[in-house]
């Protein structure tokens, strides 16, 4: 049974197929969509997990505090041998029936006592809740959005409101006969939609990983491409310049390095950044079919 279900249990067919799609063909914000949708499931089916252990682990604490109780007995079995020996003791100076009810007075006393005390703290204690400091809270947190006119009563008013508020979405809750609660999945079947989902995730991490690596490879050849064009452009530049140097004898050699000098100066920056413009298109046009 628990084979049949996928990482998307409770979903349809389709969302199934979708997160079951081959990784290299959905786009890095896919890969990213894919990963804020899995990774809250994952995390809600690992809860439900730790609450299973839990479970598990709190049946073998109550094994042991059964055990703990039996030995209690024991120890009460004890006692009450221990009371039926200091009755037998008493017995010598008084009756046998009046040392038993002496002793059994004595001990119906302590216990009224005990409960007692046992109670008050128990109500003194309760809702564990610090109840002051979220009262304070509530108060601060309505000086700073009305000032003066935010008095303590009004603060117990609105915690007041807000228990009634619940208490009725609780009981509107159950009484909806139209709410169907979710069955809660397995152990198996959790450990099963984990282990798919955990496979899905690294197979989506692994083509990240590869787009990453072939984004900066890409990368690398572009700047090397264009770094070879650059120094390709110059060197044309520089060649052009010389060939047209050369067949214009008649002008003087400072001349003509002063002719020179303001046409490189004004061709070669824009022969490089045509250059890099060219290279950057190929290289966003690679990097498009990706």
């Amino acid at each position: 049974m628990s084979h049949a279900m996928g990482p998307e249990s409770g979903h349809t067919p389709g969302a199934r197929t979708r997160a079951t799609k081959k990784p290299g063909a959905a786009s890095i914000f896919d890969v990213t969509k894919v990963f804020a949708r899995l990774l809250p499931k994952q995390l809600k089916d690992e809860a439900q997990l730790a609450a299973l252990e839990l479970k598990d682990k709190g049946i073998k604490l109550g094994v042991g505090a059964a055990l703990a109780i039996v030995g209690l007995v024991f120890l009460g079995l004890a006692v009450i041998a221990l009371i039926g020996a200091a009755i037998a003791g008493l017995s010598n100076v008084m009756p046998a029936w009046l040392a038993a009810l002496l002793l059994a007075l004595l001990f119906l006393i302590i216990l009224a006592i005990l409960a007692l005390v046992a109670m008050s703290k128990i109500k003194s204690a309760l809702p564990l809740k610090p109840e002051k400091t979220l009262f304070g809270l509530r108060y601060d947190l309505g000086v700073v959005k009305e000032g003066s006119a935010y008095t303590e009563g009004r603060v117990q008013r609105d915690i007041n409101e807000a228990v009634q508020q619940k208490e009725r979405e609780e009981e509107a809750a159950a009484n909806d006969p139209n709410q169907v609660k979710p069955v809660k999945p397995t152990e198996e079947q959790l450990r099963h939609r984990l282990k798919l989902r955990r496979e899905h995730l690294k197979s989506l991490r692994d083509d990240a990983q590869n787009r990453v690596d072939s984004v900066q490879a890409a990368t690398q050849g572009f700047v090397g491409r264009t770094t070879n064009t650059v120094k390709s452009t110059e060197e044309s530049i520089k060649q052009t310049f010389a060939t047209r140097g050369g067949s214009q004898g008649v002008r003087t050699e400072g001349s003509t390095a002063a002719g020179e000098s303001p046409l490189a100066d004004r061709w070669q920056p824009l022969a490089v950044a045509a250059a890099a413009g060219s290279a950057f298109l190929v290289f966003l046009r690679k990097l498009l079919k990706k």
